[in-house]
């Protein structure tokens, strides 16, 4: 597969876009990267083209952004810092999804991966969303990323996989899956990826990362509503 270089990738960040995400098993890749291979690039940093990244996600104490998730809530936010640990960079993110389902991503870098939000992490993310919760950290994730730019439309997709989550006392791991992400500015089932997968008979599943984890660590919580999504993933993985 052709590799593309992060300049070039700039122009394709999609941080307004619709998501359409899956779950398959980590055997399906080789099969799955030949049949898209002239049909996307790859990205590659110093010829790596698999790229670890780190992720601290914060919530309120109540887990507010996890159970506003759980019950559908639209019009509702995550909050976490991420870190590209190829290079080092960090940036503190907020993801809001809305009554349309569209995904929107604001970000900003900041100088170090911070695990309590500093004065200026805290205004940032009252001005991207008119309030500011308490919040505090609550799940970090670890995962290797394949990113890929389509060749003739405005698509990225992203293949994250050796997914890891930890609440500081427990850590799960999911080797055997990957999770897959087509990002598209509008909803286009054309989409080379998109086709492969249902060829396949690999259905749609809307998963969030951060629940993911929350869900495998924290049983306590309510979870009616992804226990039908953990019994699927299960017998992927």
């Amino acid at each position: 597969m052709d590799p593309i270089s992060l300049a070039e990738m700039d122009s394709h960040a999609l941080m307004n876009r619709i998501d359409t995400k899956y779950v398959l098993g980590i055997a399906h890749l080789p099969e799955l990267l030949e049949s898209i291979r002239y049909s996307y690039r790859v990205l590659c940093i110093e010829a790596v083209r698999l790229s670890p990244y780190s992720t601290l996600y914060f919530d309120t104490p109540g887990h507010e952004c996890y159970r506003q998730h759980h019950n559908g809530k639209l019009n509702r936010h995550k909050f976490r810092i991420r870190q590209y640990q190829s290079s080092g960079t960090c940036f503190l993110e907020v993801k809001a999804k809305n009554n349309k389902g569209r995904t929107k991503k604001q970000r900003i870098a900041i100088d170090r991966f911070e695990e309590s939000l500093s004065p200026s992490s805290r205004s940032f993310i009252e001005a991207v969303t008119g309030y500011f919760p308490e919040l505090i950290p609550q799940l970090w994730s670890s995962f290797s990323r394949i990113t890929l730019v389509n060749r003739n439309q405005p698509e990225r997709v992203t293949l994250d996989l050796d997914l890891a989550f930890s609440d500081g006392d427990t850590r799960r791991s999911m080797p055997n899956i990957i999770i897959a992400e087509v990002k598209q500015e509008f909803d286009d089932r054309r989409s080379p990826m998109r086709e492969h997968l249902r060829r396949h008979h690999v259905r749609q599943m809307r998963v969030s990362k951060y629940c993911l984890g929350t869900v495998l660590l924290k049983p306590h919580l309510k979870c009616n509503l992804f226990k039908s999504k953990l019994h699927s993933i299960s017998k992927i993985a």
